[in-house]
């Protein structure tokens, strides 16, 4: 249960993030924030580097404000997730434009071309959460 927790805190901040007016009715504004699961959003490319041991969560889909999110389950330690990450990204041609944080918590932002992005990371027990986020849609 004690895991379920941070899994559904951050549920709820990708929930927030996407909630607000819809707009008059027959504006068509409610179907510019989509949400998903278990798959990633078109904006994210092919060969986004996703580890293999993680499990794809909700996904959002933000017309409105360019922006495409993931949630992820990772098996495995905070550190080793991050240096997963860092290693993909860079072997993929993307620029880390920063890589910082804490034991707990670390952020890393990244670009190529046209393309930016972050994921963020959280440890939770034996595993990390965390939230990928491109520009487009």
């Amino acid at each position: 249960m004690r895991h379920r927790i941070p899994a559904l805190v951050m549920l709820a901040l990708l929930l927030v993030t996407g909630c607000g007016d819809d707009g008059p009715a027959g504006t068509g504004v409610g179907d510019q924030v989509v949400f998903g699961e278990g798959e990633p959003p078109p904006a994210f490319p092919a060969d986004f580097p996703i580890p293999t041991n993680a499990v794809i969560g909700t996904t959002l889909v933000d017309r409105l404000n360019h922006r495409s999110e993931m949630a992820l389950q990772i098996d495995g330690p905070l550190e080793a997730a991050v240096q997963n990450f860092t290693i993909g990204l860079v072997s993929q041609g993307y620029v880390i434009t920063s890589s910082e944080g804490t034991a707990e918590s670390w952020t890393i932002a990244f670009e190529r071309g046209e393309l930016r992005g972050e994921v963020v990371f959280q440890a939770v027990g034996g595993f990390t959460q965390a939230v990928a986020s491109v520009n487009g849609t």
